[in-house]
């Protein structure tokens, strides 16, 4: 069993984004349905956006950009992606110092050649990323208040939160995996509690982590 976790649609980064985009949020729950700030019911009518697998970065950015791809889910008439991340991301931030930049998540998962190949074409189609773009942590050396006001670009997901609020898609995060890999099986170690990779004081942790991140503001 992999578990999901439901937040409302982007990050604290982008929060005055949301509030514009999304005038019906939070969300709230009433038995089987999900209800809008106004009581009503909300379908979900989605796609996933895996970004749980060995990069753990979201995925496709090689080929297209961030905003070409929410926009062609939106021409479909979606409303939300399903946004996979895995814990050992988290994992990395709390325990190994902090979040890592993307052309060292690319060479650690396909090697340098390749790694160095895939980071040059998704700055290519993403010109809003550099060396020092990370996964989803702020750089330590970043300066917050300007990256929450206008540059969420810093981190990866938050920069495809800010760009599904920019087209009114909602973001329905989902800890798809503990181990970063492609999924899934019921022997990969990450299917149930206290499996292999599944860490269940880590794993809710990692949910903890997210849950602050994206929050909004009280």
């Amino acid at each position: 069993m992999h578990f999901s976790i439901l937040f409302a649609s982007a990050w604290l980064a982008i929060c005055s984004t949301i509030v514009s985009a999304f005038p019906d949020v939070p969300f709230t729950t009433s038995g089987r349905w999900i209800r809008d700030s106004n009581g009503k019911n909300f379908t979900y009518v989605g796609v996933n956006w895996p970004g749980a697998a060995d990069t753990m970065l979201p995925e496709g950015l090689q080929y297209q950009s961030i905003s070409f791809i929410v926009s062609k889910i939106k021409s479909l008439n979606l409303n939300v992606i399903r946004l996979t991340f895995a814990i050992e991301m988290i994992d990395d931030i709390l325990d190994k110092g902090g979040d890592v930049p993307i052309l060292t998540a690319f060479t650690k998962a396909l090697g340098s050649s390749n790694g160095q190949k895939v980071f040059n074409a998704v700055v290519k189609n993403n010109p809003q990323f550099s060396a020092s773009t990370t996964r989803l942590q702020v750089s330590h050396n970043a300066n917050i208040n300007l990256i929450r006001n206008s540059d969420s670009s810093m981190q990866v997901f938050d920069a495809v939160a800010a760009e599904c609020a920019k087209q009114g898609i909602y973001v329905h995060l989902d800890n798809h995996m503990s181990q970063a890999a492609w999924c899934c099986s019921t022997t990969d170690g990450n299917s149930w509690f206290g499996d292999k990779y599944f860490d269940v004081t880590k794993w809710k942790r990692g949910l903890e982590y997210i849950a602050k991140h994206v929050s909004f503001p009280r």
